[in-house]
């Protein structure tokens, strides 16, 4: 099936970005994602799956966003973690390659001008879901995740986050490492970031 024949315009972003969707049957959206992401080079588009029930993130659009001077970058943020998470409570990354997105049945895949991996989106969204992290935070935190770990947008949702990351770290003190960093990001017990899908959940409202 051609899925981007099948796109259509679904907000358009205070820039004149247009966000489109694609519309797939429940179940499905996972392999759909993959064959989005492999049309990557010749779209331009990144593809993202969306909330399984409406409304999702993209009927929220545009957002007004937050207005700062200042981001912090992913070091300040990753400090945090110190604080919230003693290194005793650190556990070993999983050994799982492929893991079930809490957004598989999600019928709707957004799409947005991005570079391959999407991790600039949020920041393009001016995601909020996050309270005290701004949009270009997230991105920050993301892009550098990218960068070690290979990490690509898979899922954002209302308050959640996902992350498909082909090479995530497996030796002990960079897992050590990795968990400090995922604390000061995420603390909420919703996280659950091992193997190759990373999770982050944020209670609604906080």
């Amino acid at each position: 099936m051609d899925l981007m024949g099948t796109a259509t315009v679904k907000a358009t972003l205070a820039d004149g970005t247009d966000i489109l969707a694609v519309t797939v049957e429940a179940g499905t959206a996972r392999q759909a994602w993959r064959e989005l992401r492999e049309e990557h080079a010749m779209t331009g588009l990144w593809p993202f799956l969306v909330d399984a029930q409406a409304p999702t993130v993209l009927d929220r659009l545009p957002r007004a966003g937050e207005q700062r001077e200042q981001h912090r970058g992913a070091a300040e943020i990753f400090a945090r973690g110190k604080a919230v998470l003693p290194a005793a409570q650190t556990d070993p990354v999983s050994s799982e390659t492929e893991s079930a997105s809490s957004v598989a049945q999600t019928t709707t895949i957004g799409l947005i001008a991005a570079e391959y991996g999407g991790v600039e989106i949020p920041g393009l969204l001016d995601w909020d879901a996050a309270s005290g992290i701004s949009g270009l935070e997230h991105t920050a935190v993301l892009a550098d995740w990218r960068r070690r770990f290979g990490a690509e947008l898979l899922a954002l949702t209302a308050d959640r986050i996902e992350l498909h990351v082909p090479r995530p770290p497996t030796e002990a003190g960079s897992v050590a490492a990795l968990r400090l960093e995922q604390a000061g990001y995420c603390a909420a017990t919703q996280t659950r970031a091992t193997g190759t899908l990373w999770c982050f959940q944020w209670p609604i409202g906080l």
